[in-house]
């Protein structure tokens, strides 16, 4: 294997190292197989990281995004603190020929890796390439700060990544809402005519819970990828700006040319290159701003889209309850009037019920006194016949007989008079026949 195939080998190894979507699908995998195996246990995991589809995609996304700006933060934590004196020896003005430009440039790349690969050591490269290209060290200030904000530029660049996270994950909250509220909205008008009003309100509300915690875990996320991207963008800015300073200190005065006498001509042409090198910094940064405002109209745009979409799944909403709970009141009031007319009618039954009682005890209350009176009247007649009986034994002893027959007609007399009395479909009675009648006779 050649030199050349080895360090093409090993850039791609670098490449893939770095590659942020790897590290971030490694990190969400491992986070939610800690959640399925239990070692991350609480209930707010399961509700804002793993109850809705998006919020897989939102946590998998700023699993990528923290991962980028891990890489970064790696990268500038481990940059070597290198000075302009380690790479091109004490400064001494005007004591490096532009002739000498190349063997400056073979002195630092045969410097130790870690030092070459520093962001001074490779600025300095660059501006010491472009004397030697020009020939000339005129303008080197200007082209050092054309470097830095190349650097800059790079930088920035470098964090579009996590600016796409950022921006998209809201957006898959939203969605998420979106797409809960519809279910919701569909679930209420299937179950209205099926359950109770109060059911259905509850089945919606949870399913709306579930629906806007995707849209409060996507805020979340994204707050917080902003605050680091915050911290390590001003980190690296203070660092490049450090390595811009130690630029200009190492490399201004540093040069000197050849030739002792300029051509007019020559200096007429760098005046000239000069001059459209400022028209076109110029226009660059004058694209730039275009762009910038551009890019926030079209972010403006669609901050209003969204609030003018999330009204009206409002308004829809809104009156999706509103018809919902009509409905569901007007079937409410007829099952009320069913239900008053069934009360009417068993309390109408009821009332019957009662009259049919109260005449059935006045009834039994008549029913009762007449066997009362029957009562009475047997023994009464019981009474007499205990009389007759003895006046019959008196009689017989004493012979007295125009007086025992006597006593004798008014008992009947009285006997007639007390039956005379009962009511005519009373049971008659029957006295049976005693001893002393049969004797009487």
């Amino acid at each position: 294997m050649s030199k050349r195939e080895k360090h093409s080998i090993d850039s791609m190894s670098l490449a893939i190292m770095k590659w942020p979507v790897l590290w971030g699908g490694l990190a969400t995998a491992a986070f939610y197989v800690a959640i399925r195996t239990g070692h991350l246990q609480h209930p707010l995991l399961n509700r804002y990281f793993a109850s809705h589809p998006v919020e897989y995609i939102a946590t998998t996304m700023f699993f990528v995004g923290l991962a980028a700006l891990l890489i970064k933060f790696l990268e500038l934590f481990c940059q070597p603190k290198v000075t302009g004196q380690m790479l091109l020896g004490p400064y001494a003005e005007r004591t490096v020929l532009i002739d000498e430009c190349p063997e400056v440039l073979t002195a630092i790349h045969n410097k130790p890796a870690r030092v070459r690969h520093s962001n001074l050591s490779r600025r300095l490269s660059e501006a010491i390439d472009s004397v030697r290209r020009r020939g000339s060290a005129e303008g080197l200030d200007h082209q050092l700060r054309v470097l830095g904000e190349q650097a800059a530029e790079r930088s920035s660049a470098g964090y579009s990544l996590v600016r796409i996270v950022i921006s998209t994950i809201p957006i898959l909250g939203f969605l998420g809402t979106v797409i809960g509220i519809t279910r919701a909205v569909a679930e209420l008008a299937q179950l209205v005519g099926d359950i109770s009003f109060e059911q259905a309100i509850n089945s919606v509300v949870s399913g709306l819970s579930v629906a806007f915690d995707t849209t409060a875990l996507a805020l979340a996320l994204s707050i917080g990828l902003m605050f680091a991207m915050f911290f390590v963008s001003r980190w690296e800015s203070r660092r490049l700006a450090e390595v811009e300073t130690e630029a200009e200190h190492t490399l201004i005065g540093r040069f000197r040319d050849t030739s002792s006498v300029e051509n007019p001509a020559v200096l007429a042409m760098r005046q000239i290159g000069l001059e459209v090198a400022h028209s076109t910094d110029s226009l660059v940064h004058r694209q730039a701003e275009i762009w910038n405002k551009t890019i926030d109209a079209a972010h403006d745009r669609w901050n209003g889209m969204a609030t003018t979409t999330e009204k009206q799944l409002e308004t829809a909403l809104s009156r999706a309850l509103h018809s919902s709970a009509r409905a569901h009141a007007e079937q409410l009031e007829a099952a009320e009037d069913r239900a008053r007319e069934d009360r009417r009618e068993i309390l109408q039954m009821i009332n019957d019920t009662a009259a049919s009682a109260a005449t059935q005890q006045k009834e039994m209350g008549r029913q009762t006194e007449l066997l009362l009176s029957v009562v009475n009247a047997t023994e009464q007649v019981l009474k007499l016949e205990d009389t007759l009986n003895n006046n019959l034994v008196s009689l017989r002893n004493t012979g007295k007989f125009d007086q025992t027959i006597n006593s004798l007609s008014a008992a009947i007399s009285l006997l007639n008079s007390r039956l005379g009395q009962l009511p005519d479909h009373a049971a008659p009675v029957h006295l049976p026949r005693s001893a002393n009648s049969e004797n009487a006779a």
